[in-house]
């Protein structure tokens, strides 16, 4: 009889405490933050090797001849279209390319010829195309170099008060090609450049100026493109 009084008295108190525990709110689950969407333009893929590329580049042209600089300046103006192919991909080095290219540029400016300061005014329109291997450096970041053959249209107008004079020249090259390109959005490049050319066209003479023909020095500048 003892020992029924006393596991009554025990469940009496038990009942109590074992519906309190069953009461008890469950832990709630840690549900993380929802990712933020990425917009495809800021995904950059470590390397991209499309085969095709086209892009807008100007530049400033700055001659090594001295006598060309005191009539023309300095730094010519100069706009370009140019567009290439790669046909080779991790030849050597991953994400490495082997393109070959095509360029059209205009070289323009109006001048003053030494001495009597008659005017004169410089069109130049090379035509080159060539092979550049490029190297990829990385977060989008891509090093080339390479060269090729150019053919130039010169056109030479001077003009001293009472006569013009025309003067039209075309003439084989060569150019060399240096820069680097970054790559954004997957399918759009900045490029910056600097490119030598060198064409020697017959010497120039008229009662404003004389000119040995001699067209060297560098194309400075920058582009801005798409691949595919």
């Amino acid at each position: 009889m003892k020992q029924f009084t006393v596991l009554s008295t025990l469940s009496f108190f038990a009942l109590p405490l074992a519906f309190a525990a069953d009461c008890k709110p469950a832990p709630k689950k840690y549900t993380p933050p929802p990712k933020k969407a990425v917009k495809e333009c800021s995904i950059q893929k470590e390397c991209n090797p499309t085969s095709w590329s086209l892009q807008a580049r100007g530049a400033g042209f700055m001659p090594l001849e001295h006598k060309f600089r005191e009539v023309y300046g300095s730094g010519l103006g100069t706009v370009e279209l140019e567009g290439s192919y790669s046909f080779l991909k991790d030849a050597w080095l991953s994400c490495d390319q082997l393109t070959v290219w095509a360029n059209v540029g205009w070289t323009f400016r109006t001048g003053e010829t030494e001495g009597f300061e008659y005017y004169t005014r410089l069109n130049l329109v090379p035509i080159s195309m060539g092979l550049t291997y490029q190297i990829n450096l990385g977060a989008g970041f891509d090093f080339y170099f390479g060269a090729g053959p150019t053919y130039s249209f010169l056109r030479l107008q001077d003009y001293d008060g009472f006569n013009r004079y025309h003067h039209k020249r075309g003439q084989f090259g060569v150019t060399t090609k240096t820069g680097i390109r970054y790559t954004f959005c997957t399918n759009f490049f900045i490029d910056v450049f600097g490119d030598y050319y060198f064409t020697k066209f017959r010497s120039i003479h008229d009662s404003v100026q004389s000119f040995n023909g001699r067209f060297s020095g560098f194309f400075v500048g920058g582009g801005f493109g798409g691949k595919w």
